[in-house]
Protein backbone atom coordinates (compact mmCIF):
# COMPACT_ATOMS: atom_id res chain seq x y z
CA UNK A 1 0.00 0.00 0.00
CA UNK A 2 2.85 2.34 0.83
CA UNK A 3 4.30 1.68 -2.62
CA UNK A 4 1.02 2.54 -4.35
CA UNK A 5 0.67 5.74 -2.32
CA UNK A 6 4.24 6.77 -3.12
CA UNK A 7 3.77 6.16 -6.83
CA UNK A 8 0.50 8.12 -6.91
CA UNK A 9 2.23 10.92 -5.03
CA UNK A 10 4.95 11.04 -7.69
CA UNK A 11 2.29 11.45 -10.38
CA UNK A 12 0.27 14.01 -8.47
CA UNK A 13 3.26 16.21 -7.71
CA UNK A 14 3.75 16.74 -11.45
CA UNK A 15 0.37 18.46 -11.75
CA UNK A 16 0.01 22.22 -11.61
CA UNK A 17 -3.48 23.39 -12.42
CA UNK A 18 -3.04 27.16 -12.18
CA UNK A 19 -1.80 27.69 -14.82
CA UNK A 20 -1.88 24.33 -16.54
CA UNK A 21 1.45 22.95 -17.64
CA UNK A 22 2.03 19.76 -19.53
CA UNK A 23 3.08 17.18 -16.94
CA UNK A 24 6.55 15.72 -16.66
CA UNK A 25 6.24 11.98 -17.25
CA UNK A 26 8.68 10.03 -15.13
CA UNK A 27 10.76 7.27 -16.69
CA UNK A 28 9.79 3.68 -15.87
CA UNK A 29 13.17 3.10 -14.23
CA UNK A 30 12.46 5.87 -11.72
CA UNK A 31 8.96 4.54 -11.01
CA UNK A 32 10.24 1.00 -10.50
CA UNK A 33 12.84 2.26 -8.06
CA UNK A 34 10.10 3.81 -5.93
CA UNK A 35 7.20 1.35 -6.19
CA UNK A 36 8.70 -1.35 -3.93
CA UNK A 37 8.20 -4.00 -6.59
CA UNK A 38 4.54 -3.16 -7.18
CA UNK A 39 4.98 -2.57 -10.91
CA UNK A 40 1.38 -3.59 -11.68
CA UNK A 41 0.04 -1.02 -9.22
CA UNK A 42 2.35 1.61 -10.72
CA UNK A 43 1.00 0.75 -14.19
CA UNK A 44 -2.55 1.20 -12.86
CA UNK A 45 -1.57 4.63 -11.52
CA UNK A 46 -0.05 5.62 -14.86
CA UNK A 47 -3.17 4.42 -16.68
CA UNK A 48 -5.49 6.39 -14.38
CA UNK A 49 -3.32 9.48 -14.80
CA UNK A 50 -3.55 9.07 -18.59
CA UNK A 51 -7.36 8.95 -18.46
CA UNK A 52 -7.54 11.95 -16.12
CA UNK A 53 -5.11 13.88 -18.31
CA UNK A 54 -6.96 13.13 -21.55
CA UNK A 55 -10.51 13.31 -20.19
CA UNK A 56 -9.96 16.38 -18.05
CA UNK A 57 -9.62 18.66 -21.05
CA UNK A 58 -6.90 20.80 -19.48
CA UNK A 59 -4.35 20.06 -22.18
CA UNK A 60 -5.17 21.46 -25.61
CA UNK A 61 -2.74 19.18 -27.42
CA UNK A 62 -2.80 15.94 -25.39
CA UNK A 63 0.87 15.75 -26.34
CA UNK A 64 1.78 13.73 -23.26
CA UNK A 65 -0.85 11.03 -23.71
CA UNK A 66 1.49 8.73 -25.69
CA UNK A 67 4.10 9.05 -22.92
CA UNK A 68 1.56 8.09 -20.24
CA UNK A 69 0.39 5.05 -22.21
CA UNK A 70 3.89 3.84 -23.06
CA UNK A 71 4.84 4.26 -19.41
CA UNK A 72 1.92 2.10 -18.30
CA UNK A 73 2.87 -0.57 -20.85
CA UNK A 74 6.53 -0.48 -19.80
CA UNK A 75 5.59 -0.98 -16.16
CA UNK A 76 3.21 -3.86 -16.95
CA UNK A 77 3.63 -5.26 -20.49
CA UNK A 78 0.61 -7.56 -19.99
CA UNK A 79 -1.77 -4.68 -19.12
CA UNK A 80 -4.19 -4.60 -22.06
CA UNK A 81 -6.14 -1.37 -21.49
CA UNK A 82 -3.39 1.14 -22.39
CA UNK A 83 -2.66 -0.72 -25.63
CA UNK A 84 -6.29 -0.87 -26.72
CA UNK A 85 -7.07 2.71 -25.73
CA UNK A 86 -3.94 4.08 -27.36
CA UNK A 87 -4.44 2.06 -30.55
CA UNK A 88 -7.84 3.66 -31.05
CA UNK A 89 -7.45 7.16 -29.60
CA UNK A 90 -3.89 8.20 -30.47
CA UNK A 91 -4.43 8.17 -34.27
CA UNK A 92 -7.53 10.32 -33.84
CA UNK A 93 -5.48 13.06 -32.13
CA UNK A 94 -2.66 13.05 -34.73
CA UNK A 95 -0.40 10.49 -33.05
CA UNK A 96 -0.92 7.78 -35.65
CA UNK A 97 2.59 6.35 -35.67
CA UNK A 98 2.70 6.27 -31.87
CA UNK A 99 -0.66 4.49 -31.80
CA UNK A 100 0.58 1.88 -34.26
CA UNK A 101 3.81 1.33 -32.33
CA UNK A 102 1.94 0.93 -29.05
CA UNK A 103 -0.62 -1.43 -30.58
CA UNK A 104 2.05 -3.63 -32.15
CA UNK A 105 3.67 -3.89 -28.74
CA UNK A 106 0.30 -4.89 -27.33
CA UNK A 107 -0.29 -7.56 -29.99
CA UNK A 108 3.07 -9.06 -29.10
CA UNK A 109 2.55 -9.03 -25.33
CA UNK A 110 -1.20 -9.65 -24.93
CA UNK A 111 -2.53 -12.66 -26.83
CA UNK A 112 -6.12 -12.85 -25.62
CA UNK A 113 -7.50 -9.33 -26.18
CA UNK A 114 -9.14 -8.91 -29.59
CA UNK A 115 -9.46 -5.13 -29.20
CA UNK A 116 -5.77 -4.43 -29.73
CA UNK A 117 -5.41 -6.02 -33.21
CA UNK A 118 -8.92 -4.80 -34.15
CA UNK A 119 -8.13 -1.17 -33.32
CA UNK A 120 -4.74 -1.51 -35.00
CA UNK A 121 -6.41 -2.84 -38.15
CA UNK A 122 -8.84 0.08 -37.97
CA UNK A 123 -5.92 2.52 -37.86
CA UNK A 124 -4.29 0.96 -40.91
CA UNK A 125 -7.63 1.07 -42.75
CA UNK A 126 -8.71 4.55 -41.71
CA UNK A 127 -5.51 6.53 -41.13
CA UNK A 128 -2.92 4.83 -43.30
CA UNK A 129 -5.09 3.62 -46.21
CA UNK A 130 -3.13 0.38 -45.96
CA UNK A 131 -5.46 -2.55 -46.72
CA UNK A 132 -2.63 -5.11 -46.57
CA UNK A 133 -1.76 -4.45 -42.92
CA UNK A 134 -5.42 -3.84 -42.10
CA UNK A 135 -6.28 -7.30 -43.42
CA UNK A 136 -3.35 -8.79 -41.47
CA UNK A 137 -4.56 -7.50 -38.13
CA UNK A 138 -8.24 -8.12 -38.88
CA UNK A 139 -7.21 -11.75 -39.45
CA UNK A 140 -5.47 -11.81 -36.06
CA UNK A 141 -8.62 -10.34 -34.53
CA UNK A 142 -10.86 -12.98 -36.08
CA UNK A 143 -8.68 -15.72 -34.59
CA UNK A 144 -8.35 -14.26 -31.10
CA UNK A 145 -10.13 -16.34 -28.42
CA UNK A 146 -13.31 -14.70 -27.13
CA UNK A 147 -13.80 -12.29 -30.04
CA UNK A 148 -17.51 -11.28 -30.26
CA UNK A 149 -19.41 -12.69 -33.23
CA UNK A 150 -20.11 -9.26 -34.71
CA UNK A 151 -16.45 -8.27 -34.57
CA UNK A 152 -15.42 -11.61 -36.07
CA UNK A 153 -17.82 -11.08 -39.00
CA UNK A 154 -16.49 -7.58 -39.69
CA UNK A 155 -12.92 -8.86 -39.51
CA UNK A 156 -13.39 -11.89 -41.75
CA UNK A 157 -15.38 -9.89 -44.32
CA UNK A 158 -12.85 -7.07 -44.57
CA UNK A 159 -11.96 -6.39 -48.18
CA UNK A 160 -15.10 -8.00 -49.57
CA UNK A 161 -16.79 -4.61 -50.12
CA UNK A 162 -15.52 -1.99 -52.54
CA UNK A 163 -17.16 0.87 -50.64
CA UNK A 164 -14.54 2.04 -48.14
CA UNK A 165 -17.01 4.25 -46.28
CA UNK A 166 -19.36 1.34 -45.70
CA UNK A 167 -16.49 -0.81 -44.45
CA UNK A 168 -15.42 1.96 -42.11
CA UNK A 169 -18.96 2.33 -40.75
CA UNK A 170 -19.11 -1.38 -39.99
CA UNK A 171 -15.81 -1.15 -38.12
CA UNK A 172 -17.08 1.71 -35.95
CA UNK A 173 -20.40 -0.05 -35.35
CA UNK A 174 -18.42 -2.99 -34.01
CA UNK A 175 -16.44 -0.71 -31.70
CA UNK A 176 -19.57 1.11 -30.49
CA UNK A 177 -21.43 -2.11 -29.73
CA UNK A 178 -18.61 -3.80 -27.83
CA UNK A 179 -16.69 -1.17 -25.88
CA UNK A 180 -17.36 -0.37 -22.23
CA UNK A 181 -15.10 2.68 -22.30
CA UNK A 182 -17.24 5.82 -22.40
CA UNK A 183 -14.58 7.88 -24.19
CA UNK A 184 -14.18 5.26 -26.90
CA UNK A 185 -17.95 4.78 -27.17
CA UNK A 186 -18.53 8.51 -27.62
CA UNK A 187 -15.83 8.70 -30.29
CA UNK A 188 -17.34 5.74 -32.15
CA UNK A 189 -20.79 7.34 -31.99
CA UNK A 190 -19.43 10.59 -33.42
CA UNK A 191 -17.79 8.73 -36.30
CA UNK A 192 -21.09 7.01 -37.09
CA UNK A 193 -22.91 10.37 -37.06
CA UNK A 194 -20.16 11.78 -39.29
CA UNK A 195 -20.69 9.08 -41.91
CA UNK A 196 -24.48 9.31 -41.66
CA UNK A 197 -24.22 13.01 -42.53
CA UNK A 198 -22.03 12.19 -45.52
CA UNK A 199 -24.55 9.58 -46.69
CA UNK A 200 -27.37 12.12 -46.28
CA UNK A 201 -25.52 14.73 -48.34
CA UNK A 202 -24.71 12.16 -51.03
CA UNK A 203 -28.39 11.23 -51.31
CA UNK A 204 -29.45 14.88 -51.39
CA UNK A 205 -26.92 15.57 -54.14
CA UNK A 206 -28.35 12.72 -56.23
CA UNK A 207 -31.87 14.02 -55.71
CA UNK A 208 -30.72 17.47 -56.84
CA UNK A 209 -29.32 15.92 -60.01
CA UNK A 210 -32.64 14.20 -60.79
CA UNK A 211 -34.42 17.52 -60.59
CA UNK A 212 -31.86 19.82 -62.24
CA UNK A 213 -29.92 17.44 -64.50
CA UNK A 214 -26.70 18.64 -62.90
CA UNK A 215 -25.00 18.29 -59.55
CA UNK A 216 -25.06 21.17 -57.04
CA UNK A 217 -22.12 23.57 -57.12
CA UNK A 218 -22.12 23.93 -53.33
CA UNK A 219 -23.93 22.58 -50.31
CA UNK A 220 -26.14 25.65 -49.96
CA UNK A 221 -27.72 24.70 -53.30
CA UNK A 222 -29.32 21.77 -51.49
CA UNK A 223 -30.97 24.20 -49.09
CA UNK A 224 -32.01 26.65 -51.80
CA UNK A 225 -33.60 23.77 -53.72
CA UNK A 226 -35.50 22.84 -50.53
CA UNK A 227 -34.05 19.35 -50.53
CA UNK A 228 -32.54 19.98 -47.08
CA UNK A 229 -33.60 22.48 -44.45
CA UNK A 230 -30.02 22.85 -43.20
CA UNK A 231 -26.60 21.21 -43.43
CA UNK A 232 -26.21 19.09 -40.29
CA UNK A 233 -23.19 20.09 -38.16
CA UNK A 234 -20.38 17.56 -38.12
CA UNK A 235 -19.60 16.22 -34.61
CA UNK A 236 -15.89 16.82 -35.23
CA UNK A 237 -16.42 20.34 -36.56
CA UNK A 238 -15.29 19.32 -40.05
CA UNK A 239 -16.55 21.00 -43.21
CA UNK A 240 -17.86 19.10 -46.21
CA UNK A 241 -17.55 19.92 -49.89
CA UNK A 242 -19.14 18.65 -53.08
CA UNK A 243 -17.48 17.35 -56.20
CA UNK A 244 -19.35 19.07 -59.02
CA UNK A 245 -18.39 16.33 -61.46
CA UNK A 246 -20.11 13.44 -59.70
CA UNK A 247 -21.88 14.99 -56.72
CA UNK A 248 -19.92 13.03 -54.12
CA UNK A 249 -19.24 14.49 -50.70
CA UNK A 250 -15.84 14.69 -49.05
CA UNK A 251 -14.19 16.46 -46.14
CA UNK A 252 -12.32 19.69 -46.87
Amino acid sequence: MAGVVSVQYLFDTQKNKLPFREPLILKPEIIKAADLGLDNAAADAAWLSAIQYFGGGESRTSEKLPDYLFLASDLDPKFAYPYAFGALVLPSIKFTDEGIELAKKGVENVKNDWRIPYYLATTYHLNKDDPVNAAKYFDITANTPGVPDGIKKVSTRYGSKSDKREQTKQIWIGIYETTNDEIVKERAKNYLIHFEIMDLLDQASKQYYKINKKYPAELNDLINARILKAIPPDPFGLEFELNQEDGTVSVK
